[in-house]
Parts: C-alpha cells; sequence; structure tokens
C-alpha cells in the first residue's frame, strides 16, 4: 500500500492534526482524498523530509533509517512520534516512502575507501576447476587418508592447497559426479567434465552454488547488491540482517570480502558473487589483466574470470598461487595440438594487457607450424 493509500484510512481530525505539524495549509475545503495527497507529496521531498525529522534527535532518525532498511523493532514511544506525523500510519511504513527513505540513506550505509590492504581468498569454483585440471592430466590418482600419503601430499604441492581444502574439493567434486571413486583411486569423469565445460558461465555458476550457497546464500548475496551498485563500494553490514551463517558462507566460498573500518564490518561481492547476484559478468573479467612476461610466464590476478582457465592450464603449469595465479607457458605442450594452441593464443590475445614478442613469436610460429602440416 502507497503512502496516499495508507492515509485515507485515518480520520478527518489525525490527518488535520498531521497538517498542522507539517505546517501544510491545503485550499478551502479541501477533501480528505486531497489532504492525504498533499502529506504524501510532503514526504516524497527529501528535502522537506530532512526538514521535519531534524528536530527527532540522531538515535530516532538512525533507528527509523534502520526500521526501513532491515525492519530493526522501534519503541513505543517513537512510534507514536512517526504516526502522530504521518509517516507511520497505523505502525506500517507505506512502500513508497519506504524506498525514499532507503535511497535517501543509502549514502550512510555504503562507503569506497580510497586504500585497502586486500586479502586474497581463492573462490571454492576456483579451487575445483584447478583440481580438475590435475586430473584431467593424470587421468586417474590413488589417494588414501593416511597421515603421509605420498600422493595427497604431491596433489597439495602441485595445486598449492593444505590438505583439508584438497579433500574438501574432492569430496565435492565427487558428489558432483565430475570424480568417480573406486575404494581409494580417484579417476576423472571426462564425459560428465566436457560436457559441463561446454555449458555457459550462467549455468556452471549458477548449479555449482546452488549447492554449495544454497538458496539463502544465494539471497544474502542479492541484498549485499541491492545496495552494491559498483565494483569498489562496500556495504555496511548493519542494513544486512539476519545472515551471520550466510556471511561466514560466502566468505569461505570466496564470494564476498570483507573490511573492519570505525568498528563497522563491510563487505563487497567478489566477481563470482557479483554474477551470482546481479546476473552480470563483473567489470574486472572485461579487463585485460593478465601479464605475461618474456619468460614465457603468466600472471592471472586471483579473482579474474576462472574460465580462462580452460584455455590455459592444458598448455601450462602452475607455480605459484596467491594475488596471481603464476604460471610457466609449457612449449613442449603447445606444439602438440592445433586447436589447444589457437585457442590459448586467442585467450591471451583477448585478455592480456600486452604479449611480449617473443611469446607472440613462439606461439605464431607453432601455429604456422600445423598450418604446413596439413
Amino acid at each position: 500500500m502507497n503512502h496516499r493509500e495508507a492515509l485515507l484510512q485515518l480520520g478527518e481530525e489525525h490527518l488535520e492534526d498531521i497538517l498542522n505539524r507539517l505546517k501544510i495549509e491545503p485550499f478551502k475545503d479541501a477533501t480528505k482524498s486531497w489532504i492525504a495527497k498533499d502529506i504524501a507529496a510532503f514526504y516524497q521531498d527529501s528535502k522537506k523530509f530532512h526538514r521535519v525529522i531534524q528536530s527527532f534527535g540522531e538515535k530516532t532518525i538512525n533507528d527509523l533509517l534502520l526500521f526501513a532498511h532491515i525492519q530493526k523493532p522501534i519503541n513505543d514511544e517513537q512510534a507514536q512520534l512517526f504516526n502522530d506525523y504521518g509517516i507511520l500510519v497505523e505502525g506500517e511504513l507505506p512502500d513508497d516512502l519506504k524506498d525514499c527513505l532507503i535511497q535517501w540513506s543509502r549514502s550512510m550505509f555504503v562507503k569506497t575507501f580510497s586504500s585497502i590492504s586486500e586479502g586474497t581468498n581463492h573462490s571454492f569454483f576456483l579451487k575445483c576447476v584447478l583440481l580438475l585440471n590435475y586430473f584431467e592430466r593424470e587421468q586417474n590418482v590413488k589417494l588414501t587418508l593416511r597421515k603421509n600419503d605420498r600422493n595427497v601430499r604431491l596433489l597439495t604441492e602441485e595445486l598449492i592447497m593444505d590438505k583439508e581444502t584438497v579433500w574438501k574439493v574432492i569430496n565435492t567434486l565427487v558428489n558432483y559426479g565430475f570424480i568417480k571413486k573406486t575404494k581409494h583411486l580417484y579417476e576423472l569423469n571426462v564425459s560428465a567434465y566436457t560436457k559441463w565445460k561446454k555449458q555457459t558461465i550462467d549455468k556452471v555458476l549458477e548449479t555449482f552454488y546452488e549447492k554449495q550457497a544454497g538458496s539463502r546464500g544465494i539471497l544474502f548475496l542479492q541484498k549485499i547488491s541491492k545496495y552494491q551498485q559498483n565494483p569498489d563500494e562496500w556495504v555496511d553490514m548493519t542494513v544486512i540482517s539476519d545472515t551471520a551463517i550466510e556471511f561466514d558462507q560466502s566468505r569461505q566460498l570466496g564470494l564476498i570480502q570483507v573490511h573492519k573500518e570505525s568498528g563497522k564490518t563491510y563487505v563487497q561481492l567478489m566477481p563470482e558473487g557479483w554474477y551470482l547476484a546481479k546476473k552480470q559478468v563483473h567489470p574486472l573479467w572485461n579487463q585485460e589483466a593478465l601479464l605475461v612476461s618474456a619468460s614465457f610466464e603468466i600472471f592471472v590476478p586471483y579473482h579474474y574470470d576462472p574460465f580462462i582457465l580452460f584455455e590455459l592450464l592444458p598448455v601450462c603449469r602452475m607455480k605459484d598461487s596467491h594475488y596471481f595465479l603464476v604460471f610457466d607457458i609449457e612449449l613442449d605442450q603447445i606444439m602438440k595440438n592445433k586447436k589447444v594452441t589457437q585457442e590459448f593464443h586467442y585467450t591471451l590475445t583477448g585478455c592480456a594487457s600486452a604479449i611480449p614478442d617473443v611469446v607472440d613469436y613462439e606461439l605464431k610460429a607453432a601455429i604456422n607450424k600445423f598450418k604446413e602440416e596439413v
């Protein structure tokens, strides 16, 4: 119900009292409908609204805003005050006025910070992609829960993950059907993996995180998204209520990052969380953010589009993993498959800020050699 419709439910005496408080003088013999319309129009003007509530005091104003944002209860004295002024009608905040309050006060709860020491938290999806690539190379691996299992140790060293994370990723991929388990033998389900890679980004991410985050987790991301309109904005958790479990879960999955400032906790959607909440590609994924060195190294920011790894990993080997995932280009792999080499070169050209001449030359030479052999 909008504000005008709600006010029409009040008696004429109450409406007259609101007019007097707001110092509104209607024309002579104004109908109840006109009076309700005038009061509602008054509150749609941010300057007039701001002028009226200044007399309420800072705490009362903040409580009203939190009541609008997260339905945080107000006390009886405050409720009576807001009813007297026609802000609440029978204890309810009309929908259109609520939307205005949220819009007008957005800057109180959404901030940008000039300098933040950004932590590095790789998304769970990225970890799964890296482990799938490992199994794509090895096909099958025997793994046990023994403390000093050699293959588990090699796996943690190769992927630069701790043992607990490795097992969590493996068990997830077994549950998803991408890895088949027979006693202690773990084997890539090639057909399921190949089919999965051919799906669209939105389908892959939604299906993957449906199980990991659940509907409440996605709803939590959407709540943040409602406030975070730009990638560099941070949202005060004060206006994201009753989400302690989803907060911890989303942080662990790498869907949000967290910053503490002046005793407050702020959250920001990471690119995958942005995609899940907004159904839009994060602007970072459209940037030419890959770095390529003359030593045949590729540096991929950890929060970059993980799907490009499907084109990079067949001819690369990861050697470091922190803010940048650092890969060595393996020239012997480039010479084995024309399609893989072409896709690799195409991805580098589109996603790297620059490609050193020596690297570009080797890649083009390999592609030309394939053409000569046809």
